[in-house]
């Protein structure tokens, strides 16, 4: 009986969970409103100071003979 009674919980839950997860899990609050949803504009990373290759430290020297 205790086993019958398990099984019968079981799969009430399972039911239950189902039909909140198909309906959306709505509670019952107001769904007539239409959604307002923000939209962030993201700007991407600005690359730092790029240079060529042989700049560098010794920039403005020159090479000792």
């Amino acid at each position: 009986m205790k086993k019958l009674f398990t099984f019968v919980f079981t799969m009430l839950l399972g039911t239950s969970l189902a039909f909140a997860q198909a309906t959306g899990g709505s509670t019952g609050a107001d769904t007539t409103k239409a959604p307002t949803t923000k939209v962030k504009k993201h700007h991407g990373h600005k690359g730092g100071k790029k240079h060529k290759k042989g700049e560098g430290a010794n920039t403005g020297t020159t090479n000792p003979k």
